[in-house]
């Protein structure tokens, strides 16, 4: 069976078969409709009409497809629709790839910013490859903050959940403070579960000095969030001590009189000095003390 293609132009039809016959391309179904003049020719010739015709004036066009030029067409689009898919399936699949989003939900939501560096750390960030996430160490570290019962990690599509559940106790009570030095010492210990610690070991502290500040850190920028964790200072204190005469029963009571439990003491001196109707035992010592906040 031919294949034929259907052929428009502005032409007489004189004019036009005049062109195709010089041409020796055969013609069929001739037609004119108003300045138009419309035929059929073989699949084969449809390049040649179109050079013929090729001047602005004859605004040549096709009419209708041969069966073999629609099937290629058909196929075309149906490869075209297949690229598509598959195109698609690709950027779905490499958007899968991808984390665009960090959501914390649960009762323990107010724990998000610190739950976020954790993700951040574990290997995961916003608009990142999904790739390399320690989850189990992630889910330890949420695990770990202040009452925290309960951590669910999942990723769907390019949404990271976390669900994080505390005692709900907990969750009324919690101090929306930073942890204050009420007074003066030389840190020996510094853990900060949540928040930022202000101050290193060795460093010395004043009342009032901020220990565990309410913020993390994100890069260079700080984010709030609950402060929670403990210190431990080294402090001096000095007490004195009034008794009749100089004895050591006189001296453990002096001792004594220092109202620290033995084992929080690290140091202790005395100077004993004479006083009208007796003597004073001045008690000179070092002690460590621990304060915390939104550890209990």
């Amino acid at each position: 069976m031919t294949e034929l293609t259907r052929i428009s132009v502005i032409s007489s039809a004189e004019t036009a078969v005049k062109k195709l016959k010089k041409a020796e391309i055969g013609i069929y179904d001739c037609k004119r409709q108003g300045t138009r003049f419309i035929f059929s020719v073989k699949d084969k010739h449809v390049k040649k009409v179109f050079a013929i015709f090729s001047k602005p004036c004859y605004n040549i066009k096709v009419d209708g497809l041969g069966r073999r030029a629609r099937v290629a067409k058909t196929l075309l689009n149906r490869i075209g629709l297949a690229v598509g898919a598959v195109i698609f399936a690709a950027a779905a699949a490499f958007s899968n790839s991808f984390i665009f989003k960090i959501s914390v939900s649960g009762s323990g939501s107010y724990l998000s910013n610190e739950v976020k560096r954790i993700i951040y750390e574990s290997g995961v960030k916003e608009f990142k490859l999904y790739r390399n996430f320690d989850l189990p160490m992630a889910t330890g570290k949420i695990l770990a903050l202040p009452s925290v019962t309960f951590c669910n990690i999942k990723k769907r599509g390019s949404v990271l959940k976390v669900d994080v559940q505390v005692d709900g106790q907990y969750s009324q009570s919690a101090r929306r403070t930073p942890l204050i030095a009420d007074r003066s010492g030389a840190v020996k210990r510094i853990v900060a579960v949540c928040g930022t610690a202000a101050v290193s070991v060795g460093d010395r502290v004043n009342a009032g000095d901020t220990l565990i500040a309410a913020y993390t850190l994100a890069g260079e920028e700080k984010i709030d969030c609950l402060a929670a964790g403990f210190a431990e200072l080294e402090c001096s204190g000095t007490v004195e001590y009034f008794a009749p005469c100089e004895s050591d029963e006189n001296l453990k009571a002096a001792y004594a009189s220092v109202n620290i439990d033995a084992e929080k003491i690290v140091t202790r001196s005395y100077k004993v000095r004479a006083a009208e109707e007796g003597v004073v035992y001045t008690v000179e010592f070092t002690y460590l003390y621990k304060l915390s906040i939104n550890m209990e």
